[in-house]
């Protein structure tokens, strides 16, 4: 997958990060899908492959899409206001997860 790249910097990321000083501490599941909507993969936040049976929230996002988030080519807000990506879920978990893509997309 072409966003590889960038799971493996998340990957990188939450292995160095304190998990007492984390801000997100909910479960979210990733289910990546090519140009024409189909799955191609799925992984949990904490970037094991799969599924996860209990998640607070879900998004929904083409593997190119979000390489262009993970790049910093386009936010994360431009993929929901264009339909490309898809959030389920606990709102107030996924407002918060969000924030935190848009802080990382202002570096």
């Amino acid at each position: 997958m072409k966003s590889d790249e960038i799971i493996e910097k998340i990957r990188n990321k939450l292995k160095e990060s304190d998990p007492n000083k984390r801000t997100v501490v909910n479960t979210f599941q990733f289910n990546f899908t090519d140009s024409d909507g189909k799955l191609i993969k799925s992984m949990a936040l904490d970037i094991y492959e799969g599924t996860a049976a209990d998640v607070d929230g879900r998004v929904t996002i083409a593997d190119e899409d979000f390489y262009l988030v993970g790049t910093k080519q386009k936010s994360f807000e431009q993929m929901l206001e264009q339909h490309k990506a898809k959030v389920d879920g606990d709102a107030d978990a996924i407002h918060k997860m969000l924030d935190k893509f848009r802080l990382n997309s202002q570096q």
